[in-house]
Parts: structure tokens; C-alpha cells; sequence
């Protein structure tokens, strides 16, 4: 394979389209807000900067991209860039530190008691980009706090279908999670998800949405379902994409109910 192919794996191995349902977090806290800085970009990169490597890593061990000699140093330069970016800024530079440190525990940590996983999951990709993007909008700590906590709960609720996904696996390595550790784990796991889905409607009042969020709300409760109907046939990638694509359309679908601002759409 030749060394241009290569670069291009070493870019999809990265999967950074997964940090979409992160970013439409930054841009609802942008919408909430009315603005966009320079900020808010910077933190959307390290944002993805520190995404990457988690991806590069697990291409390198499972073996399913022919990557570049220099794949392994990207892994560890990724996370040094995104530092470097965020020294520009104070507030930048903790929520990137807090990006690393939570990360880290998440990784070697957090799979053996039960709902660590998504406690500290929760943290990275939803409390995180939305707490310190209000905060870098001139938004009180007691106000950021509130939302990034609201943001947070609807998505711990939601966070645990993913491990319907590799139940055997997590037997074997010893990971505690509802599916592995409880006979009725996959009923259990899907009350949670319901949960989540009921948690959203408060949004409505709380951010003072409009029809828009009502109409996308309806969109939202029907991925709910077709999810359970995907599981029933064992499809777990398709439940783990629809998962992400709600996460994403409930941050957009309250985004596009609180601006008409294309900057920020």
C-alpha cells in the first residue's frame, strides 16, 4: 500500500465523525448563548485533537487499517498539540486537562464497576463540551454547572445501551455492566435508555424552545423505538450509530429551536 493510502487510513482510523454528538453539544451551548468565539473553535479542536487517538490505538491493536510507521507517535502527539493550543486560554486549558485526566481514569479504570463506564463517558463527551463552553461564553459557573449537569443526566440514562454491544466479551474480561452482570441486564439497560428519552422533555420549558424541538422531539422518540427493534435482530452496529444520531439530533433539534444563526448552525 502506498504511503498516501496509508495517511488516509491513519485519518479514518481516527473516527473523528464520532465527535459529532459532542460538537452539536458546543453548538447548543452557542445557540444558548447567542454567540461564537474564537474560543468555541479551539475547544472543538482539542476536542477532536484529544478524540483521535483513542481510535488510532484501538485501529493499531485490532489491526483493521494498514497505518503509517508513525501512527503510534501520532497517538501521543495528538494530545501534546491540543495542550499547546489550549495554553492560549485558561478555561481552555482546564477542560482540555480534564479531557486527559478523565479520559485516563475511564481507560483503566472504569469498566470494572458497574456504571463507572458511563459515568466517566458521560463526563468526556457530554458534561465537558457543554460546561466549558458556556463558561467560555460568559455564562455564571452556577449556570454552566446546571445545564452541563441536565446535559449530563439525559445521556447517563442513554449511555449504557451501548454495552448491549460485545456481552460475551464482557464476561470474559471481567467488565461489569448491566447485560453481563444481570440476567434481565438488556431490560434494564433499555429502561435507562427510556429514561433518557423522557429526561429530554423538560428541555422544552427549561431552554424555552419553540416547535421546532416539539417536531424533532417526535423524530427522536421514534429512533428510540426503532433502536429496540435493531437489537431484537442482533444489527449492534446500526443500534450504536442510531444511538449516536440521537445524541446528535437532541443537541441540534435544541440548537436550531434557540437561534437562527447560520454562523452558529
Amino acid at each position: 500500500m502506498k504511503g498516501g493510502e496509508k495517511v488516509i487510513n491513519l485519518f479514518r482510523s481516527a473516527r473523528i465523525e464520532r465527535t459529532f454528538p459532542s460538537l452539536t453539544l458546543i453548538i447548543f451551548a452557542c445557540a444558548l448563548a447567542g454567540s461564537i468565539t474564537n474560543e468555541i473553535y479551539l475547544l472543538s479542536l482539542c476536542l477532536i485533537l484529544l478524540y483521535a487517538p483513542g481510535g488510532i490505538l484501538n485501529a493499531l491493536k485490532d489491526r483493521d487499517y494498514d497505518l503509517p510507521s508513525f501512527s503510534k507517535i501520532a497517538v501521543y502527539l495528538l494530545p501534546v498539540i491540543a495542550i499547546l493550543i489550549s495554553l492560549q486560554n485558561k478555561i481552555l486549558l482546564l477542560a482540555t486537562i480534564s479531557w486527559i485526566i478523565i479520559g485516563f481514569i475511564y481507560n483503566i479504570a472504569s469498566r470494572k464497576t458497574i456504571f463507572l463506564d458511563n459515568t466517566f463517558i458521560c463526563m468526556t463527551h457530554h458534561f465537558i463540551p457543554v460546561f466549558f463552553s458556556l463558561i467560555i461564553l460568559d455564562y455564571t459557573f452556577q449556570n454552566s454547572a446546571f445545564i452541563g449537569s441536565y446535559i449530563y443526566l439525559v445521556f447517563w440514562f442513554l449511555a449504557p445501551i451501548k454495552n448491549l454491544n460485545g456481552i460475551k466479551k464482557d464476561i470474559n474480561l471481567g467488565y461489569k455492566t448491566l447485560p453481563s452482570t444481570y440476567t434481565k441486564g438488556k431490560q434494564l439497560t433499555f429502561f435507562l435508555y427510556y429514561i433518557s428519552f423522557i429526561l429530554m422533555i423538560p428541555a422544552y420549558f427549561i431552554f424555552k424552545l419553540n416547535i421546532i424541538y416539539i417536531t424533532l422531539l417526535i423524530v427522536l422518540f421514534t429512533l428510540f423505538l426503532i433502536t429496540k427493534k435493531v437489537v431484537e435482530k442482533e444489527n449492534y452496529s446500526a443500534m450504536l450509530n442510531i444511538a449516536r444520531i440521537i445524541i446528535s439530533l437532541f443537541g441540534f433539534a435544541m440548537a436550531i429551536s434557540l437561534t437562527d444563526n447560520l454562523q452558529i448552525i
